[in-house]
């Protein structure tokens, strides 16, 4: 498939390649065929995926003439876009491309299965692997092959901006467990891959990997009984492939003193290498996370980023600039930088991973049930939604031609797509004949204004990870409307987060607390029947709130 090459350079000889025995034979046999007559550049090719989100059909058809791509990562808006860009790349590629995606809640323009955290309120590992399983079939219905989760990341830190809902979760016992269910859900019925990030693990500093290397503080000795009781049960459950993170672990580098000098594992041997390959024991295919982050470009200059990267272990470098890159790796391999047989390892781990995946023979169109996985997603809604702290403002059924205001409060710049306004919430209560009125980010002077002219107030927080770099706390006009406490001396009034969990930590005396733990349909729709009293909540906190917040439970 490979042909003699499209360069006309040496070709990369598989003499330069340690056997891997652990590979079957026919898989063996399909990756050695292949490899033994990829060039140096056809080799570069296939350790770098770029992402679609700026190029036409036509440039990612072009580009595939000049580079070799092994993968790609798209952001499907569009279902009908989505197949047609990944037919049109598959048909121009000589060697089958891995498509790969984030999908933590589902395919973009599929079915919104929710964060993992909503999960763990659920608490049912059977939950976790009938919506994994049902993601990964409406990713491969697109054309997709592999998804960027598990998250294996722990609350440990309640300040950590990137974790949050993402995560399963603070006990490392539990996250255990849903992990395996998420990763046998996602891989166990074949042609698709799940992937185990970010290693050694986010959650324990405050800081964000996007802005600088953050770090992982824990001793070796407190690593093992927490995000190595979790790591061990995601790789002894054979996830496909792992992230690592622009995270560093200072103990394990001896610099436990001197944390900032310490490597972020994209960058580290020891990480990447001495401890996830040689002790942990993984042997699958490492991609990286992504290339542009300050956590990784701050410590290496742009020439040298992903040559480094390859050589301290890593196999796909993630959201890669193909052309310069491309080159990048040819230099260093050339001028000695970056060893040949490093160079092969990698892509010869992308070519087992397209085999296990079976892209190396013709595969059949998969067709989605949507109605039935419409009706999973509302279940793990409703399974999910948690009453943190009661009052009689929650649970009180409808009042015929009631007047109710509903308030969104969502940071300021937030990812609409990401951050809605919740309009499904205003839809439901409508439907039961409720009057709504409704404000989106309004100051504390309307707030007090107003309040008194409704007989209910559902005030609604929509507060994610990355819904702006570096921080998930209610800042600037989302903590300022809650200035003058408008709901003092007002009976009905209802607080709900459709996102972090953490808000009572922000705001300990708000009189009730409900988690939606997202902004889902179907989390809107759970937390309307949860306020009316048509649906009691069953989820538990997965977490533990700061300052002994959660112990009052649900008054």
């Amino acid at each position: 498939m490979a042909g003699a090459g499209m360069f006309g350079s040496t070709s990369c000889n598989s003499t330069d390649v340690d056997d891997e025995g652990a590979l079957k034979d026919d898989e063996n046999r399909w990756v050695n065929h292949i490899a033994e007559e990829m060039t140096i550049e056809e080799c570069a090719g296939q350790v770098l995926m770029p992402a679609d989100r700026d190029a036409s059909t036509q440039e990612w058809q072009e580009l595939l003439t000049e580079i070799p791509l092994g993968s790609l990562f798209v952001d499907p808006r569009q279902a009908t876009e989505a197949r047609e860009l990944i037919r049109a790349v598959q048909a121009k590629a000589k060697i089958p491309i891995l498509i790969a995606a984030d999908m933590e809640q589902g395919v973009d323009c599929a079915t919104d299965f929710g964060y993992a955290l909503a999960l763990a309120a659920a608490g049912s590992e059977e939950l976790v692997f009938t919506r994994s399983r049902a993601l990964a079939r409406e990713a491969r219905a697109l054309g997709i092959h592999w998804t960027f989760q598990p998250v294996l990341d722990l609350l440990i830190n309640h300040n950590n901006p990137e974790t949050n809902v993402r995560a399963f979760g603070s006990d490392p016992h539990a996250v255990a467990r849903f992990i395996e269910s998420a990763i046998h859900g996602l891989q166990d019925e074949g042609g698709f891959a799940a992937t185990a990030k970010h290693f050694p693990g986010a959650g324990y500093d405050d800081r964000d990997q996007h802005l600088c290397t953050s770090i992982n503080g824990l001793s070796r000795e407190q690593w093992d009984l927490t995000y190595g009781h979790v790591w061990r049960a995601a790789l002894a459950a054979g996830v496909h492939t792992v992230m690592t993170g622009h995270i560093s672990m200072p103990d394990y580098d001896g610099l436990a003193n001197e944390p900032s000098r310490a490597l972020p594992a994209t960058l580290n041997a020891r990480l990447q290498v001495d401890f996830l390959r040689t002790e942990l024991g993984f042997d699958g295919l490492i991609v990286s996370d992504a290339a542009p982050m300050i956590g990784i470009t701050s410590r290496v200059d742009a020439d040298n980023e992903v040559v480094s990267f390859l050589a301290a272990g890593g196999d796909v470098f993630l959201f890669a600039d193909a052309r310069q890159d491309h080159a990048r790796i040819v230099a260093a391999v050339r001028d000695g930088r970056l060893r040949s047989d490093r160079l092969r390892d990698a892509a010869r781990r992308v070519l087992a991973l397209k085999w296990r995946l079976g892209l190396h023979r013709q595969r059949s169109e998969y067709v989605v049930d949507g109605a039935s996985h419409a009706s999973l997603a509302q279940e793990l809604a409703d399974k999910s939604i948690t009453v943190v702290r009661a009052n009689g403002a929650i649970a009180r059924p409808v009042v015929p031609s009631e007047r109710v205001l509903t308030v969104t409060l969502r940071l300021p710049g937030s990812d609409e797509r990401r951050c809605p306004e919740l309009e499904v919430v205003d839809d439901e209560l409508r439907k039961r004949g409720v009057e709504v009125d409704h404000l989106l980010n309004p100051s504390h002077q309307t707030l007090r204004e107003v309040v008194a002219r409704y007989g209910r107030v559902f005030v609604n927080v929509v507060l994610l990870p990355h819904a702006q770099v570096g921080h998930c706390r209610m800042v600037g006009e989302v903590a300022m409307a809650f200035w003058r406490s408008f709901w003092v001396g007002h009976e009905h009034v209802v607080f709900t987060s459709f996102g972090s969990p953490y808000l009572l930590y922000e705001q300990p005396h708000w009189p009730n607390f409900v988690v939606a733990y997202g902004p889902g349909a179907a989390a809107q729709r759970a937390a309307v029947k949860v306020w009316l009293g048509e649906l009691a909540a069953s989820g538990k906190l997965p977490i533990t709130l700061p300052l002994g917040l959660g112990e009052r439970g649900a008054e």
